[in-house]
């Protein structure tokens, strides 16, 4: 258990220390909630509310629905999944505007003793309203692909997480490039047999941009299993 803990410490403190380099810096917190309904043995539904603020937490940020349905097949070792969102968001012009992404994601996860391997690629197309706005790449295409170790303790409630993402700009010719930089560190807490509370910290850091920006995230997410 100290040993997880330290590993968590010390690549957040490595990723903070990567952050002092004259970028900007930024505080935010995230509050969500998650349900998710199995509908048979394979298949299931999810439904996700987001809420975010930034800018040293004075700022609204974003607002997301996200609606998905999943697939589990090969022995409960892959998941194929499909996400699609509404997103009103408060962008670099200084007003919201509404945006809707759909999303495709594989998984694939093996588990040795009580921890869990994951690794996940996920592709995201996100449609920006050109009422609004004219924009030079409408929709911006990005893949994802994500790293997590997951710990689960004997005979506790708690379960730790760790992961890694990298974000990669696909379709821009301009900006074809990995331009941010993703790890969160979690806990949940099983509240009853189908309610959860995980608290999380995660950092953004941009990467190859102009005006790199490093975000560092507390969040906390209700999560109901049905």
């Amino acid at each position: 258990m100290k040993r997880i803990l330290f590993t968590v410490v010390f690549v957040l403190l490595s990723f903070w220390s990567f952050s002092q380099s004259g970028r900007t810096k930024d505080v935010g917190v995230i509050a969500s909630a998650e349900v998710s309904v199995g509908v048979s043995r394979n298949v299931g539904l999810s439904l996700e509310e987001e809420l975010r603020f930034q800018n040293n937490c004075t700022q609204f940020d974003r607002w997301l629905n996200s609606l998905g349905v999943d697939y589990t097949f090969l022995h409960g070792r892959m998941k194929l999944g499909l996400t699609g969102d509404y997103i009103r968001r408060f962008n670099d012009d200084k007003y919201f505007e509404n945006r809707y992404r759909a999303g495709v994601q594989l998984t694939y996860s093996e588990t040795y003793h009580r921890f869990k391997f994951s690794f996940r690629t996920k592709l995201l197309s996100t449609f920006r309203d050109e009422t609004t706005g004219d924009y030079r790449v409408n929709p911006k295409m990005y893949w994802r692909n994500r790293l997590q170790v997951t710990y689960q303790m004997p005979n506790s409630r708690f379960k730790y997480s760790l992961s890694t993402e990298l974000h990669w700009l696909v379709n821009d010719p301009k900006h074809n490039i990995v331009d941010n930089l993703r790890t969160v560190a979690s806990v949940d807490y099983c509240l009853t047999r189908r309610q959860y509370l995980s608290a999380f910290i995660r950092m953004d850091n941009d990467l190859q941009v102009k005006e790199p920006v490093d975000r560092f995230y507390f969040g906390l997410t209700y999560k109901l299993k049905y």
